[in-house]
């Protein structure tokens, strides 16, 4: 495993088609919001919208996460959580606050909504504490470029962190700490 440190040296990422950025109005998701994230989670994920709707009230109730939506022109485009998770008794990944997940409407990829979601979710961490941590399956391309532009660094390999186990295999623990003032 290892690396600490490392800062994307090896990656080179493949240039992707990127569309004009939307404006959307990113805010913390309400009560109301939770039905109409379960479909556009379930239609990106899979999965019954009924599941992904007692994750996402559950996600939006805890006293140590947040779940934020974006919205153009009043309609939900995407939505991000963040969460603290202990450190994991299996793959010993640390305590912290983790970026728990991003889903963006495949119509309004590469336009910027994914960023303005962890850039919020990002802001509130810093409010809390020093480091955001999270995990990428090493073959997502998009988010492994994504984080390393706003900050994010190599910590470890492996096969799982947090529990969550990487398609390959190969998964990324990253973080980002709060910039000096």
């Amino acid at each position: 495993m290892g690396g600490m440190g490392l800062r994307f040296a090896a990656y080179v990422p493949r240039p992707l088609e990127r569309h004009a950025p939307a404006s959307a109005v990113v805010a913390e998701a309400t009560g109301d919001d939770v039905s109409v994230l379960a479909v556009l989670q379930a239609r990106a994920r899979g999965g019954s919208a009924r599941e992904w709707a007692g994750r996402i009230h559950r996600a939006r109730c805890g006293d140590r996460s947040l779940v934020v939506t974006a919205k153009v022109a009043g309609e939900a485009v995407g939505y991000a959580n963040v969460a603290f998770l202990p450190e994991h008794p299996m793959d010993h990944a640390p305590a912290g606050y983790y970026l728990t997940g991003v889903t963006v409407d495949p119509a309004w990829r590469r336009r910027g909504i994914a960023r303005l979601l962890t850039r919020r979710r990002m802001d509130w961490v810093w409010e809390r504490d020093s480091a955001i941590w999270c995990f990428i399956s090493a073959r997502n391309r998009a988010s492994l470029d994504l984080h390393r532009e706003l900050g994010f660094h190599h910590v470890l390999f492996g096969a799982s962190f947090q529990g969550v186990e990487f398609t390959g295999g190969e998964g990324w623990l990253l973080r980002a700490d709060r910039p000096q003032s």
